[in-house]
């Protein structure tokens, strides 16, 4: 996640013209596929071809300005971390000082990646660019630079926060004297997350009511982050028809190398892929259509033949892909504002039809499976990217009120994302996202720069809202607390890649597969994730504030690398696949909370 420069920026001036040349004729290559096999319709692909050109467009205005402002940066901030963008301060005096130039160095730092991963990516893939504006499924990080010589092999004081063991007896403890504690806590970590009535996003096979020993006819191969929105929606269309199925966990290109048992039966790693009884099927409409029609009476999400919501159906269909194209146009160039509003008010009158709150009326169907990716993800980029509120916008209503009836089934809010996490996973999707209009106002907010990341939390949320079910902040950090102690032997040597060897790079700056561990620092990990998750058991966050300044005065942990690791593991909390995000939103405000106290 540092701002490293790609490996083809340096060469940007030297090979721009053979890039253009190549892309030109990439793109004629890919014009007469389409006109000889009507792959897509012309229309479609005079708007995608329009969104390359331009693109090829803003390299020459960018390469020059993202190379200097990158090589300017390192000259003045050198990096003492991976995940928290730091800089070596100048004579800052006093703590209010200190941090603010600590967030000034980290918006810095921010913005340097999102220049270069709009450059870099954007010139690198646009063979990936390709395929997703055709519709198709689907960065190397710095390492910190620590003088280990300096850094004891042990804490000063390995006793300042309890054992992992006495801090899950403290949790058991807190439970047992709070019934309607326990009952959440049972709830988001089922027994039984096959037959649990919220999607859940690390199952590996859902039965939901199927006899015991069922063997599904399905197997989804879908990717592990949860950043497909391809995968997401024939994911949402299982959860709601609640057929058993299994799924496989595949990485994105922009994140891994996909397995060769996958490429054995989808040899171009294009995503999702269903096996549906012992059949092989690509592409997400594919696989949703074949699911209707194998399964038709089971929680039918296609109106009535000859009925009224049936002759609207497809036109909404339609609406969605132009909408989809306004918004995906905008978004990569920094073009079609225009469009892009005239769509979302059209959406917004087309969920009046029939009464709302979803588009065929009181009942979720199809179209609103194929909505949802997309929306939700407008609601994240917006804001971020050009500056404008989607989601509580009151222009649009009646998506507002689409959201709200969304979050309250099972299906969507075990799927649902957040912003931060969509904010980073599109850039690698797409080819690099345009910052345009008034999008510094929400960028620090999403990013964590400002309170939104900050004890105490705004119970509700800020530009992003925290969901009416999920604004109980006890438990959503007791149960983040239970996800770390869970999970504490590999999140501590997670963290510890923050200052590890890298290996193979990926497009995604915030995904470094390959990196490895770091194991003389994982002992002042350890010790500094317990002091998070002790105070994360705290009764109040007064004191858990209190608590932790002394026991990171009393621990003697080496503090820029240990921080360094804090924050790499603060900027990778991914939901829905760690946690939802009232959750996450506490664990990535007490992992702040510990690194400002170091």
């Amino acid at each position: 996640s540092s701002p490293s420069l790609p490996p083809s920026l340096p060469f940007v001036n030297a090979s721009f013209p053979p890039l253009i040349l190549q892309s030109v004729f990439s793109l004629f290559c890919v014009f007469g596929f389409a006109w000889s096999s009507q792959a897509v319709n012309m229309p479609t692909f005079a708007h995608s071809s329009f969104i390359l050109i331009v693109i090829l467009l803003q390299y020459s205005s960018e390469a020059v300005a993202t190379t200097r402002n990158l090589h300017s940066h390192r000259l003045h901030h050198g990096l003492l971390g991976t995940g928290e963008r730091r800089g070596k301060l100048v004579a800052v005096e006093g703590r209010k000082g200190e941090v603010e130039a600590r967030l000034h160095t980290r918006r810095r730092l921010l913005t340097a990646r999102r220049n270069s991963l709009s450059l870099s990516t954007r010139a690198s893939n646009l063979n990936e660019i390709i395929t997703s504006l055709f519709g198709g499924g689907g960065g190397k990080t710095g390492r910190a630079a620590v003088d280990f010589e300096g850094i004891p092999g042990t804490p000063a004081n390995p006793n300042a926060a309890p054992s992992w063991e006495e801090l899950g007896q403290a949790l058991e403890d807190i439970v047992e004297k709070d019934d309607s504690l326990r009952v959440f806590l049972e709830d988001r970590n089922p027994v039984h997350p096959d037959r649990h009535p919220q999607a859940q996003a690390r199952a590996t096979m859902r039965l939901f009511d199927a006899p015991e020993g069922f063997e599904p006819e399905i197997t989804l191969y879908r990717d592990s982050a949860s950043w497909c929105p391809y995968c997401e929606k024939v994911w949402l269309l299982l959860e709601e028809k609640r057929i058993p199925y299994k799924v496989s966990f595949v990485p994105m290109s922009c994140y891994g190398r996909k397995p060769e048992e996958f490429l054995s039966i989808q040899p171009s790693g294009g995503i999702p892929v269903a096996v549906i009884r012992g059949r092989v099927i690509s592409e997400s409409n594919d696989i949703i259509t074949e699911i209707e029609r194998l399964f038709p009476d089971q929680n039918p999400m296609i109106p009535a033949v000859g009925t009224d919501e049936y002759k609207a159906f497809q036109t909404m269909l339609k609406l969605e892909r132009r909408l989809f194209s306004s918004w995906f146009g905008w978004l990569v160039t920094g073009m079609g504002e225009r469009e892009f509003l005239e769509m979302a008010d059209e959406t917004n009158g087309s969920l009046a039809e029939f009464g709302g709150p979803y588009f065929l009326g009181d009942q979720m169907s199809l179209v609103d499976c194929m909505f949802a990716p997309f929306l939700e993800r407008m609601a994240a980029s917006l804001p971020y990217y050009k500056g404008l509120v989607f989601r509580g916008n009151e222009r649009w209503g009646n998506i507002n009120r689409w959201f709200e009836a969304m979050e309250k089934r099972p299906s969507f809010q075990g799927i649902q994302s957040d912003y931060y996490t969509h904010v980073h996973d599109l850039p690698p999707q797409v080819g690099g996202c345009r910052s345009s209009g008034d999008y510094e106002r929400y960028v620090d907010d999403i990013d964590g720069l400002t309170d939104s990341w900050k004890l105490p939390l705004p119970e509700g949320g800020s530009v992003e809202p925290v969901r009416p079910q999920d604004r109980n902040q006890k438990y959503a950090r007791f149960n983040a607390a239970k996800a770390l102690l869970d999970r504490h032997d590999k999140v501590v040597k997670f963290a510890s890649r923050a200052l590890g060897r890298g290996g193979a790079g990926v497009r995604a700056p915030l995904s470094d597969p390959y990196r490895n561990n770091e194991p003389r620092i994982i002992p002042h990990i350890d010790l500094a994730l317990r002091i998070v998750a002790n105070a994360l058991l705290q009764e109040n966050e007064h004191n858990a504030m209190k608590y932790a300044q002394e026991a990171v005065l009393s621990a003697g942990i080496p503090k820029d690398a240990t921080a360094a690791c804090l924050s790499y593991l603060r900027d990778r909390v991914g939901v829905p696949r760690d946690m939802n995000f009232s959750e996450a939103r506490q664990l990535r405000a007490y992992l702040n909370l510990i690194s400002d106290a170091l």
